[in-house]
């Protein structure tokens, strides 16, 4: 069964949550006495300050975006260099052999800007072991061990480049997905302590109550906020 994509509770930005985080710290230090009497302890502070520390310790969509650009780059830049040597070998073959023998098909298909990563390194396996077959015939052409030896190095490196892109592509959706979670939860400890804050200074303090009230205004919300005071 397929896992649900995790999406956000909340409505501020991750950066206004963040912000909101550190006041409510403040917040409740400063009322540390009806905050005590409510049950709020050096634990519970640690689980707060802890949940604010780790969405802090967590890449931005930004940066987690850049690295997979990153390693996209790299892959397109291997299979550049390798498409480069393997039309150069196509070539040689069809001087020497003709472009519809049975020799230069050996050497696989030349439609290779048509191809995906993958089947374009299955080809290059197949065109690096028959360049070999066909060395000495195709030396007048310019092919030599040491291209061969190219091809083999720039095939393999695309190979890995195509491998360290996935696994980047599911590193940054899973970063994302913990990022998430971790900014979830903090949402849900800020909701419940300035629920809390409000429950202590209602209809007692204003201006303290309304230090605890989220969604003062819609600057920095990702949609239209709540209508309750939270």
């Amino acid at each position: 069964m397929k896992k649900e994509q995790v999406k956000r509770d909340f409505k501020l930005t991750d950066s206004l949550l963040k912000q909101k985080a550190d006041e409510l710290i403040a917040l409740i230090d400063r009322d540390i006495t009806e905050f005590t009497d409510r049950g709020y302890n050096a634990a519970k502070k640690t689980e707060l300050t802890t949940a604010r520390t780790t969405v802090d310790d967590f890449p931005s969509d930004e940066q987690l975006e850049s690295i997979k650009m990153n390693l996209t780059e790299q892959k397109d830049a291997s299979r550049k260099a390798l498409e480069k040597s393997m039309r150069s070998i196509f070539k040689m073959a069809e001087n020497v052999f003709g472009l519809y023998s049975a020799k230069y098909k050996e050497f696989g298909n030349a439609a290779i800007s048509q191809q995906s990563d993958a089947e374009i390194v299955r080809v290059a396996k197949i065109m690096s072991s028959t360049a070999e077959k066909y060395l000495s015939q195709l030396a007048d052409e310019g092919l030599t061990s040491e291209k061969v030896t190219t091809l083999i190095t720039q095939r393999d490196a695309l190979d890995i480049a195509i491998d360290a892109q996935a696994k980047g592509i599911s590193d940054r959706d899973l970063a994302t997905e913990n990022r998430i979670e971790a900014l979830n939860h903090l949402y849900q400890l800020l909701i419940k302590y300035a629920g809390i804050g409000q429950d202590i200074f209602y209809e007692i303090n204003e201006a303290k109550y309304n230090d605890y009230v989220i969604y003062k205004t819609q600057t920095n919300l990702l949609e239209t906020p709540p209508t309750d005071p939270v």
